[in-house]
């Protein structure tokens, strides 16, 4: 049987663990490509600790792509400038790609620069090098309103505002000063974890409230004014002193400039496959766009754990079809999602996002154990994806 080529778009979690399934379903005479600009990876989880302070430098948690090459897989370093979806060609600034399968792993992009004032003012939580820079005027704040601001929803990572909220508490609290600061956070979703369903998003608004975070829901952001140190919603404005800001999210442009996109924004797939209406093209992670399929009308969160589960079906069903086996595997909705609250404890949602008639998903309380268990995760996905 002649070699088939599965290529690749993108070197985030995702596509990352597209390839490494692949790449181990697979015998050698069968490529695995992975097409990404960025010349190394890290986990965007990483970011709270660099918030924190617990770890200084990237260079501790970041790996180098050419390491792929040692377990098999081809690493096409460029960008890409256009995706031919009908014909599975992927143009890039170093190559030109065509695959048997093409599994679209782009990720979302996280810009502020559509915000008035976002650059400005905000420390982009999203962006590594930003996080790492947030440590030093959190500890150095004394008094006044330490502020979370989601711009736009969706975004990826739901709880991750929400940690970061939290991380500012935490950090008051040890430095003795947490009565002369606000802590807040404000955005445009009607709950926490809206996607999560009303149970989880109750149980988070509680956590809340015993540190007493201001919670700000349904703030429709117009623009920051980096003057007066204002944050201005349609119906009102807050003032900071501290802000850390979590950008507009929109899928990448040569996504849609190849109209894989429908009118959410995002790349639509089927619910259980991942495929997309293009026969044997795949769409994972955080660029897809996917309705539970329950009457609740939500949409699956954006997260790392769904792109990891997402992956795994993708790339069993394409070595089942590859081996003339069946292509049973489906992805069936489940996650889970730890939530860093400070001083060593992290809650735990997990859960059923396909469940009937809505969403059915838990938020255990925080606990030493599962903070622990993240820290464990975290280092083991690393280690594993490059």
């Amino acid at each position: 049987m002649a070699g088939k080529t599965i290529v690749i778009l993108g070197g985030g979690f995702g596509g990352l663990a597209a390839a490494q399934q692949l790449r181990r379903m697979l015998p050698p005479e069968h490529r695995v490509v992975v097409v990404e600009r960025q010349d190394t990876f890290s986990l965007c989880a990483f970011n709270m600790r660099f918030m924190a302070g617990e770890i200084k430098e990237r260079r501790e948690v970041v790996r180098p792509l050419s390491e792929l090459a040692k377990k098999g897989i081809e690493w096409v370093h460029g960008d890409i400038l256009e995706i031919d979806p009908a014909a599975r060609r992927v143009r890039t600034s170093s190559a030109t790609l065509e695959g048997d399968y093409l599994i679209i792993a782009l990720g979302a992009e996280k810009d502020g620069s559509g915000i008035a004032g976002f650059a400005e003012s905000a420390y982009n939580l999203y962006d590594a090098n930003e996080a790492l820079l947030i440590d030093k005027p959190l500890r150095e704040l004394d008094r006044g309103r330490a502020i979370v601001l989601i711009c736009r929803s969706p975004f990826s990572c739901p709880g991750a505002p929400y940690e970061a909220a939290f991380l500012m508490d935490w950090t008051f609290r040890s430095k003795g000063n947490r009565q002369q600061v606000e802590v807040a956070i404000y955005t445009p979703e009607p709950r926490p974890l809206p996607a999560a369903g009303p149970a989880a998003g109750d149980a988070l608004i509680g956590m809340l409230k015993e540190r007493d975070i201001k919670y700000y829901p349904q703030q429709k952001l117009q623009k920051i004014d980096s003057g007066s140190r204002k944050i201005i919603f349609e119906g009102g404005e807050a003032p900071f002193d501290l802000l850390v800001g979590i950008p507009p999210h929109i899928a990448p442009k040569v996504v849609r400039e190849a109209r894989l996109t429908d009118e959410t924004g995002w790349v639509p797939v089927e619910v259980d496959t991942l495929e997309t209406r293009y026969p044997g093209v795949f769409a994972i992670g955080d660029v897809t766009s996917i309705k539970q399929p329950n009457p609740s009308g939500l949409s699956l969160p954006k997260a790392g754990v769904f792109a990891d589960e997402e992956s795994r079906v993708v790339a069993a069903n394409i070595a089942a079809e590859i081996r003339g086996a069946d292509k049973s595997k489906r992805f069936d909705g489940r996650g889970f999602c730890y939530i860093e609250v400070g001083e060593g404890l992290t809650a735990y949602a997990s859960g059923n996002f396909y469940g009937y008639p809505g969403p059915i998903v838990y938020l255990e309380p925080p606990s030493r154990k599962y903070h622990e268990e993240r820290k464990k995760l975290e280092l083991d996905q690393l280690a594993d994806l490059v």
